[in-house]
């Protein structure tokens, strides 16, 4: 969050994932959505898209409207489109960042979330009887599937909303370890947890993510052994019939060898 002080009075500016809500970020992804094609083409599209100064600036002082308390009469009529101070462009600078999606650097890997009183711990392992940790152990299958529901649906830009990601952070977030699956309740902790900040919804989505690679790497490591494991079958199966073959001629030979010896005797 950036204090900035303007026509002598102090204003706010969210400058960072953990100033802003799942709900703000709501209201920023719906005026995206509703963007005319020519703007869209011009912030995502990797060709050059014309657009006019006027319709450019009118952008950024929305998205300031969108992530700052300064009044819009304000930035429209009061503060420079550029130069020293907090100009129109050095506004627009601080918030652009929140047109993308944050980093895992951004989020950091705490695996606790706190809303008001209460405390949510990460699903992430559970310990078995042998003492080994297992990734979502303390996980049914209607957690994950769901969860992975959530993230594609997040991941499309067709059908993106910022609700998903809280109700991701209800699912893999839970008060109690024995918790089961249990669709209202998880409804009315991600109404709540749309109050949370993006840091904090990111953490179960990055999780996710890491997740899913570990288990399609185990995935490839194993068919990769299995498929070691097969050519080394094969070639032991030859080895096997190559040794079988030499066994055979020096039996022979050992009973030509007694035979000869025994009819010289």
């Amino acid at each position: 969050m950036i204090n900035a002080t303007i026509l002598e009075t102090d204003y706010q500016i969210k400058n960072q994932w953990h100033d802003v809500t799942v709900k703000e970020m709501g209201k920023a992804q719906d005026y995206i959505n509703n963007m005319p094609i020519y703007l869209k083409n011009y912030i995502y599209s990797e060709e050059e898209s014309p657009i006019t100064e006027d319709k450019l600036l009118a952008f950024y002082i929305d998205w300031i409207e969108l992530f700052s308390n300064i009044p819009r009469d304000y930035l429209e009529s009061e503060i420079d489109v550029s130069g020293t101070g907090f100009s129109i462009i050095e506004l627009f600078g601080l918030v652009a960042k929140f047109l993308g999606e944050p980093s895992q650097d951004d989020i950091g890997e705490s695996e606790v979330i706190k809303l008001g009183k209460k405390e949510y711990k990460l699903i992430k392992s559970v310990k078995t009887a042998g003492g080994v940790n297992k990734m979502l152990g303390g996980a049914t299958y209607r957690h994950f599937s769901e969860s992975q529901a959530l993230v594609s649906l997040f991941q499309s830009k067709k059908y993106r909303k910022w609700s998903y990601l809280a109700k991701l952070t209800a699912i893999l977030f839970r008060e109690n370890e024995t918790e089961q699956y249990n669709e209202e309740l998880i409804e009315m902790r991600a109404k709540a947890f749309e109050n949370l900040t993006v840091s904090e919804v990111y953490r179960g989505y990055f999780f996710l993510q890491s997740l899913q690679k570990n288990l399609q790497q185990s995935l490839i490591t194993s068919l990769t052994l299995k498929k070691k494991g097969k050519k080394y079958i094969h070639y032991l199966k030859g080895y096997l019939v190559r040794c079988s073959g030499w066994i055979e001629r020096i039996t022979l030979q050992i009973k030509a060898f007694i035979i000869n010896k025994v009819k010289r005797l």
